[in-house]
C-alpha cells in the first residue's frame, strides 16, 4: 500500500499477482462473462490506484478491501444495465482460468467464505446471496420476500456481524 500511495507502478503490479484472480473471480460470478471480469477487475485495481489512501488496515484486510471494491463495481454495473437480468450464480470451481492465479489465496479466502455462510441461518444465507452475488437491495429482498424492509436489513446487518465473528482471530477480517 505504500508503494501505491507513492505512485508506484510496481506496486499495482504485486497487487494484481496477488489478487488478480480474485478479483476476476468475483467479477465472473457476479458478472457472468470472461469480458467483463476482465474489465472490472482492471477497474478495480485502477480504484485502488486512485484510492489508496482510503484504505484503513485497522478496518480490515487488503483483500477484504479489495473485494469490496469490486463488489461495488459490479453492483453498480448491474443496476445500470437495465433491461439486463442478473446472471445465475456460477460456481467457484466453473470459473475459467485467468491471468495472476494465486491459488493459495483463493483457497483461503473460499475457505473464510465457506466457514462465514455455515456460521449463518439459511434464512440469513438466502439474504446474503440475494444482497451479495445477485446486487439486490434491501427493499429489491423485502418486496420479493415479502418481508418488511427494517426486517431485511436488520437480518442481514446480524449476518453480516456472525459473518465477522466467524473470521475474527484468523487474519481474515
Amino acid at each position: 500500500m505504500e508503494g501505491l500511495l507513492a505512485g508506484n507502478d510496481e506496486a499495482v503490479r504485486a497487487l494484481y499477482a496477488r489478487y488478480g484472480r480474485l478479483i476476476y473471480s468475483l467479477g465472473y460470478r457476479l458478472l457472468g462473462t470472461r469480458e467483463a471480469a476482465e474489465e472490472l477487475t482492471q477497474d478495480v485495481f485502477l480504484t485502488a490506484w486512485r484510492k489508496a489512501a482510503r484504505f484503513d488496515p485497522t478496518r480490515g484486510r487488503l483483500s477484504t478491501w479489495l473485494m469490496t471494491i469490486g463488489h461495488n463495481l459490479a453492483v453498480d454495473r448491474l443496476r445500470r444495465e437495465t433491461g439486463v437480468s442478473r446472471p445465475t450464480l456460477v460456481l467457484v470451481d466453473e470459473v475459467p482460468d485467468a491471468p495472476g492465479l494465486d491459488e493459495e489465496a483463493v483457497l483461503i479466502e473460499r475457505d473464510a467464505a465457506v466457514r462465514a455462510l455455515s456460521s449463518l441461518t439459511d434464512a440469513e444465507r438466502r439474504l446474503v446471496a440475494r444482497s451479495y452475488f445477485r446486487g439486490m437491495t434491501a427493499r429489491e429482498i423485502a418486496e420479493t420476500d415479502g418481508i418488511p424492509l427494517g426486517t431485511v436489513k436488520t437480518r442481514l446487518r446480524s449476518a453480516m456481524i456472525k459473518v465477522r465473528k466467524a473470521n475474527e482471530g484468523k487474519g481474515l477480517v
